[in-house]
């Protein structure tokens, strides 16, 4: 099996390397996790870090699942093979256990895109947000932008407002750049580069009853 890198984003020569996921991977790769047992389906590891939870990695189609140790499902989802690793693709769901949905929403090659919805335990909606595709200086980014809702656990809206994606000019990323010459693989830093979100339009904030006790005009 090919050894699992995560969060790197192909562009021309350029590998970023600051791809942020929801729902990080407990499996590195099949050199660093140890094989439990094979199945037609696929294959079962220990998963990185806490080898009381078990990492499923299926083979048609690419399902990946993490089990804790009663062998509850905590987080499923799809990947994607990309030249030698594998990247987040698809939905994906977080579970706080026995089906109880935490967090889910979609990736694209590794970046989460479109709609994320977030719940308490409870199964009530805790919050609601998106993640938008951000090109600057001929490279791909993501970023949280579009409206945002967060709720109280009794269902009442909490906070409503939106987000634009900015450029942080005093952010530093590394990247790595594949040389034209060697074709080697070597990092290089770059500044200013990074979208973030940031609060723009009407914000309203609410309590429990659903009072507005606050309003912004950003």
């Amino acid at each position: 099996m090919k050894k699992l890198l995560l969060c790197f984003a192909l562009c021309s020569f350029f590998k970023t390397s600051f791809a942020q996921v929801e729902t990080p991977l407990s499996f590195t790769s099949e050199d660093d996790n140890k094989l439990i047992k094979e199945a037609d389906s696929g294959k079962y590891y220990t998963a990185s870090k806490d080898p009381e939870k078990t990492v499923f990695i299926g083979e048609d189609p690419m399902m990946y699942r993490l089990y804790d140790k009663e062998n509850v499902v905590l987080v499923e989802g799809t990947l994607v093979a990309d030249g030698d690793k594998y990247l987040h693709h698809g939905k994906w769901t977080e579970y706080y256990g026995k089906g109880k949905v935490k967090t889910s929403g979609c990736y694209v090659r590794d970046r989460p895109m479109g709609s994320w919805l977030k719940y308490y335990p409870s199964g009530k909606l805790m919050s609601s947000y998106s993640y938008a595709p951000i090109e600057n200086n001929g490279s791909p980014y993501y970023c949280m932008a579009g409206s945002y809702e967060e709720y109280y656990e009794n269902g009442q809206l909490k906070v409503s407002g939106f987000y634009k994606a900015v450029i942080d000019e005093n952010s530093k990323d590394t990247v790595i750049i594949q040389d034209p010459m060697t074709g080697n693989d070597v990092k290089k830093i770059i500044k200013g580069s990074r979208p973030r979100p940031e609060k723009f339009g009407t914000w309203e904030y609410y309590d429990e009853k659903g009072e507005l006790t606050k309003k912004e005009d950003l």
